[in-house]
């Protein structure tokens, strides 16, 4: 953490911890983000009616668990008497065994194996700092904001352990190099537009001399353009384009991904197995013909991402994907299968409610029965989702994906991946 040299190695921020395979702030995807790479995990801390520091996004129980009301309204024992949902939550995620963990448990949890970066926590500095003190977890807690530089400095010289991460927009850039004394040990830039003062060439060089530097690339906003979905596509609309800019620390929704990249691992393999056992068709790319012949669409092209004229092909946060899907929709793809023998056939899949809709695979009259989908907990939380095994022909082979339950969901690709 404190290596801010010009070859610091890349370090992985999991963002709200290993929420794709457990619920977000939670023991299990804290401990499953570490497993899978991160050596920080950022969290977020709420305080409880009795002044014990929990794990919280929101300032309410509402979406992430089976509670309503405020954190601050709630005992420790009421809060603990909740459990959590799925992933990130939402009025339709299902319920898991999972609880919400103090902040004591996680800081016992990570102790000589990670960082937190606790998020959502300046207001209640002292509260979290007796924590760690508790804990012995001083040098283990990334604390972090945006006060005033008299403020931020004020609390870093109450110990030397104290690790201190300063975030910087348009408006306070001209903040790097303000610190009296102690430096922190890091700058969290957040910027929309490259030629945004605190991303500019110059400014990171200078907040290198004696911080790390981190962006987020979870969404559109954060970091321009370049996010996790845009990385997966290609590694140069995203991760790569910005350790370019001197980035050394990473925020990210993909722990597992981002860890292969930084490993030397080419993310044309991510997910996908080599010599001719996995095939790939982009959802937004079906056979040519247009409405009626390639796909038939009920409605104008929603999103103008692509040239079709009615099919909705949607650009969510760097991925493409084809969304708003409605009843009677259909698309029509082509796959040419190298190797004969039984595939996995799956969609890489989002959506945020439950039912997501269902769709069928029609095969030249042969169809796969009506397939679910399953609810993602995000718009943005993609993840394939198995459709069916069926066993192709080394060939070429034409099929259709056809709406027969509308609902809120975003197909990406469909994957085929041979079995035998």
């Amino acid at each position: 953490m404190l290596d801010h040299s010009e070859d610091a190695p890349l370090m992985i921020l999991a963002h709200r911890g290993q929420w794709r395979e457990y619920p977000e702030n939670s023991l299990a995807a804290i401990n499953e983000a570490i497993e899978d790479g991160a050596e920080i995990v950022e969290i977020d801390v709420q305080l409880t009616a009795d002044g014990v520091p929990v794990l919280m996004h929101d300032t309410t129980v509402d979406r992430t668990t089976n509670g309503k009301g405020k954190v601050s309204d709630l005992t420790l024992a009421q809060i603990k008497n909740l459990r959590l949902k799925e992933g990130l939550g939402g009025k339709t995620a299902a319920l898991t065994k999972h609880k919400i963990p103090t902040l004591k448990e996680v800081m016992l949890a990570v102790k000589d194996r990670a960082i937190v970066n606790l998020d959502k926590g300046w207001e209640i500095r002292d509260k979290m700092y007796e924590v760690l003190v508790k804990t012995d977890t001083v040098d283990h807690g990334l604390f972090k904001g945006s006060p005033n530089v008299e403020e931020a400095a004020e609390f870093m010289a109450k110990d030397p352990e104290i690790l201190y991460m300063h975030i910087i927009l348009d408006d306070s850039a001209n903040t790097v190099g303000t610190f009296p004394g102690r430096q922190p040990v890091g700058y969290e830039i957040v910027f929309d537009d490259l030629a945004d003062p605190q991303i500019q060439p110059e400014k990171v060089k200078q907040i290198k001399k004696n911080s790390r530097v981190l962006v987020n690339v979870m969404w559109y906003g954060l970091a321009a353009k370049y996010t996790d979905e845009a990385s997966l596509r290609d590694v140069n609309l995203g991760w790569k384009a910005v350790t370019k800019l001197g980035v050394n620390m990473m925020q990210t929704d993909n722990i597992g991904a981002i860890d292969y990249w930084r490993n030397g691992g080419n993310m044309r393999n991510w997910k996908y197995d080599t010599g001719n056992r996995t095939v790939r068709v982009q959802a937004e790319d079906p056979l040519g013909g247009g409405q009626g012949t390639g796909y038939f669409d009920q409605d104008a092209n929603r999103c103008n991402t692509a040239d079709q004229d009615s099919i909705d092909v949607c650009e969510i946060d760097g991925a493409i994907a084809v969304s708003h899907n409605m009843d009677g929709e259909w698309a029509k793809y082509k796959v040419n299968i190298k190797k004969s023998g039984t595939y996995k056939i799956s969609g890489r899949v989002s959506a945020a409610s439950t039912p997501a809709g269902t769709i069928n695979l029609d095969w030249a009259g042969e169809t796969s029965g009506e397939i679910e989908l399953k609810n993602t907990t995000h718009k943005r939380a993609f993840k394939l989702q198995n459709l069916e095994y069926r066993y192709l022909k080394k060939g070429t082979h034409v099929f259709t994906v056809k709406v027969t339950r509308p609902g809120s969901y975003n197909l990406d690709y469909i994957q085929f991946d041979l079995q035998d």
